[in-house]
């Protein structure tokens, strides 16, 4: 749980309207103040009629009682405690004087000491409470006086009038900061867009859920909701309809869950829950039924019933020793395997994941510093043109071989690389080995100049310098910009900072071919493409795998394809295995293909002997 610096306390209610911390040392200086003028006035010419050991009684009282508040006493008592303080030494004080013999008029300063402290730091029910004992005390002290009864009445309405004026001035006063108070309470913890609780006041509950639930057992659930293309809604609709889904979505989440839960923002589309569960008899299953109903039924924006989808990633408590990151840690790595696997489902964090958990967390560990130990390499897989069976170009794909982890696949490091951002310098890497291996070929006569290779870049590598980056790889190692082909995949399509810098048409300009990979099996539009055309479609292999059988499924290869050709695209099909596939391939009119039926990933110097013979490696 992050510890920063210290946050004021949640909003719990009115029982503690104004900042303990602060009045108490305010009013402590106003007490020691009375207590220093008290004293001052027994050590001044006065006219007869006042004790001044009780003056100088009352001025000590006031003095302890100040220091003891300036000191930050008020920090850590309860609020009945200074109820019970006040009261008996409102009951001191007025005995003192009715045992000097005569009530004094300076019994009053105490009683106006005391009625901010109760008009400012009590609750206004609690400072009426406080206002009538003063008035009994002071009452009771009169009629012990044998002053007549007019007197006696008239020094006991101007008191208490001086009194009720004090309270009203200062209470006003108090109003004003407890409302303004409870309005900066409310802005540090919710978030200002959907009114919900922000992240800092969901952590606070989930601490507080997970403190109850070690003291008395049962369990605590904590669920992650993230919308579905909730960018491809910005970009459709603009930035205002989104703000306008993410409200309508907090609402009925909140209506669904009803008060059992909290309901916070973490953040962009993403929601929490916390759910406490203090006898272990609440059905999680029962919960998680209602959230449906937060996106079953379109949105309106702008005109338009957008429907809402949201994956759900869940993680429960059910033991002592959980903390709030850690939950929250395991209901994101379920998140994540729910959008994985299937956007709109619900994945449950469980043993199987804890163990990816811990593999992901020693594949970071290990993949710094791989590139610098020479744990990483590039092997090529020939790309062929179809009609004339040669190969006329490669992909490089990147291998990672640990010492302690031994062969690990691009799918499982290459998602660890995106989020802790090594994907940079890796990829960085593939670039200068690609332009360096493809030089040394060119050199010695092993490719001609119409042999190219493909490297696959992040969306973190396309950065607004990208260019002229790979401007200077290029011309360090004598390549014209057409060497090498930078391929991408549907989601930096749907990356807004691509647009922003143009990078992609940057690259086009200078010459360097950009071809889209996997396509079809992501979310992107074809308004992408219209805006920012790629030179190259890459047929993702589950669309080949369906040309096989007496039955062939060539219906989206052909679509891909139509699509290519109006757009004036090159077209390259993955994954091709039997001869089946290729013939098929063929007569569809698909120019160039890579797969194992033409030769698997080769080493550089496998390329090479393979170029040399062209004899297809199975």
């Amino acid at each position: 749980m992050r510890s920063a610096a210290r946050r004021p306390d949640p909003p719990a209610g009115d029982a503690v309207p104004v900042s303990r911390r602060g009045m108490g040392r305010a009013l402590g200086v106003l007490y020691l103040a009375g207590a220093a003028l008290a004293l001052l006035w027994t050590a001044l010419p006065h006219g007869p009629g006042a004790d001044e050991a009780v003056v100088a009684t009352m001025a000590a009282i006031a003095a302890v009682m100040g220091a003891a508040l300036a000191a930050g006493v008020a920090d850590r008592a309860p609020l009945g405690a200074f109820h019970a303080v006040i009261g008996a030494i409102q009951v001191v004080i007025s005995v003192g004087f009715a045992a000097g013999g005569a009530p004094d008029n300076d019994i009053r300063l105490f009683y106006l000491w005391a009625t901010p402290f109760a008009a400012f730091y009590f609750a206004p029910r609690d400072a009426l409470r406080h206002g009538v004992w003063s008035a009994a005390c002071f009452a009771t002290v009169l009629s012990l006086s044998a002053e007549p009864t007019p007197v006696l009445l008239r020094l006991f309405l101007l008191t208490m009038g001086s009194l009720a004026a004090v309270g009203l001035l200062v209470g006003h006063v108090a109003s004003w900061v407890r409302r303004s108070r409870r309005e900066l309470q409310h802005a540090a913890w919710h978030d200002s867009l959907s009114g919900l609780p922000n992240r800092e006041l969901f952590d606070v509950r989930t601490c507080e859920a997970l403190a109850a639930r070690d003291r008395t057992g049962g369990a605590v659930h904590v669920l992650l909701v993230d919308l579905d293309h909730f960018k491809l809604v910005n970009d459709t609709y603009g930035h205002h309809s989104g703000d306008e889904l993410i409200t309508a979505v907090a609402g009925r989440l909140r209506l669904a869950l009803g008060a059992g839960a909290t309901v916070a923002r973490m953040g962009g589309d993403e929601f929490a829950v916390v759910v406490a569960d203090p006898t272990g008899d609440l059905d999680l299953d029962v919960v998680l039924a209602r959230l449906p109903a937060a996106w079953a039924e379109p949105v309106v924006l702008s005109g338009a019933l957008v429907p809402v989808s949201a994956s759900v990633g869940v993680a429960s408590a059910t033991g002592p020793g959980s903390t709030a990151e850690q939950l929250l840690r395991d209901a994101d790595v379920a998140l994540y395997r729910a959008k994985d696997t299937q956007r709109g489902s619900v994945r449950r964090f469980d043993a199987v994941l804890r163990v990816e958990v811990e593999r992901r967390t020693r594949l970071d560990h290990e993949l710094h510093g791989a590139v610098a130990r020479g744990e990483m390499s590039l092997v090529y897989q020939p790309v062929v043109d179809l009609a004339g069976d040669r190969t006329v170009g490669a992909e490089a794909l990147l291998r990672w071989h640990s010492p302690t982890l031994g062969p690990v696949p691009p799918s499982e490091f290459v998602p660890v690389a995106e989020d802790n951002g090594l994907v940079v310098p890796i990829g960085r890497y593939v670039l200068e080995q690609a332009a360096a291996d493809i030089a040394r070929w060119r050199a010695d006569g092993t490719v001609d100049e119409s042999f190219t290779v493909a490297v696959n870049v992040s969306v973190r590598q396309l950065c607004s310098t990208f260019p002229e980056d790979l401007d200077r790889l290029l011309e360090e190692h004598g390549l014209p910009h057409g060497a090498l082909t930078v391929e991408i995949t549907e989601s930096v399509l749907l990356d807004g900072s691509v647009f922003s810098g143009s990078v992609l048409s940057r690259l086009r300009r200078a010459g360097t071919r950009v071809s889209l990979d996997d396509f079809g099996t992501g979310y992107s539009s074809l308004s992408y493409l219209q805006r920012l055309p790629m030179d190259i479609l890459k047929i993702d292999r589950s669309f080949v795998g369906e040309l096989d059988g007496p039955t062939p499924r060539t219906g989206l290869v052909s679509a891909v394809l139509d699509l290519a050709r109006s757009l004036g695209m090159d077209v390259v099909a993955e994954g091709v295995e039997t001869p089946e596939q290729a013939d098929r391939l063929r007569l569809l009119g698909v120019d160039r293909a890579q797969g194992w039926l033409f030769a698997r990933p080769l080493r550089p110097g496998e390329l090479v002997a393979h170029l040399g013979t062209h004899a297809p490696l199975v």
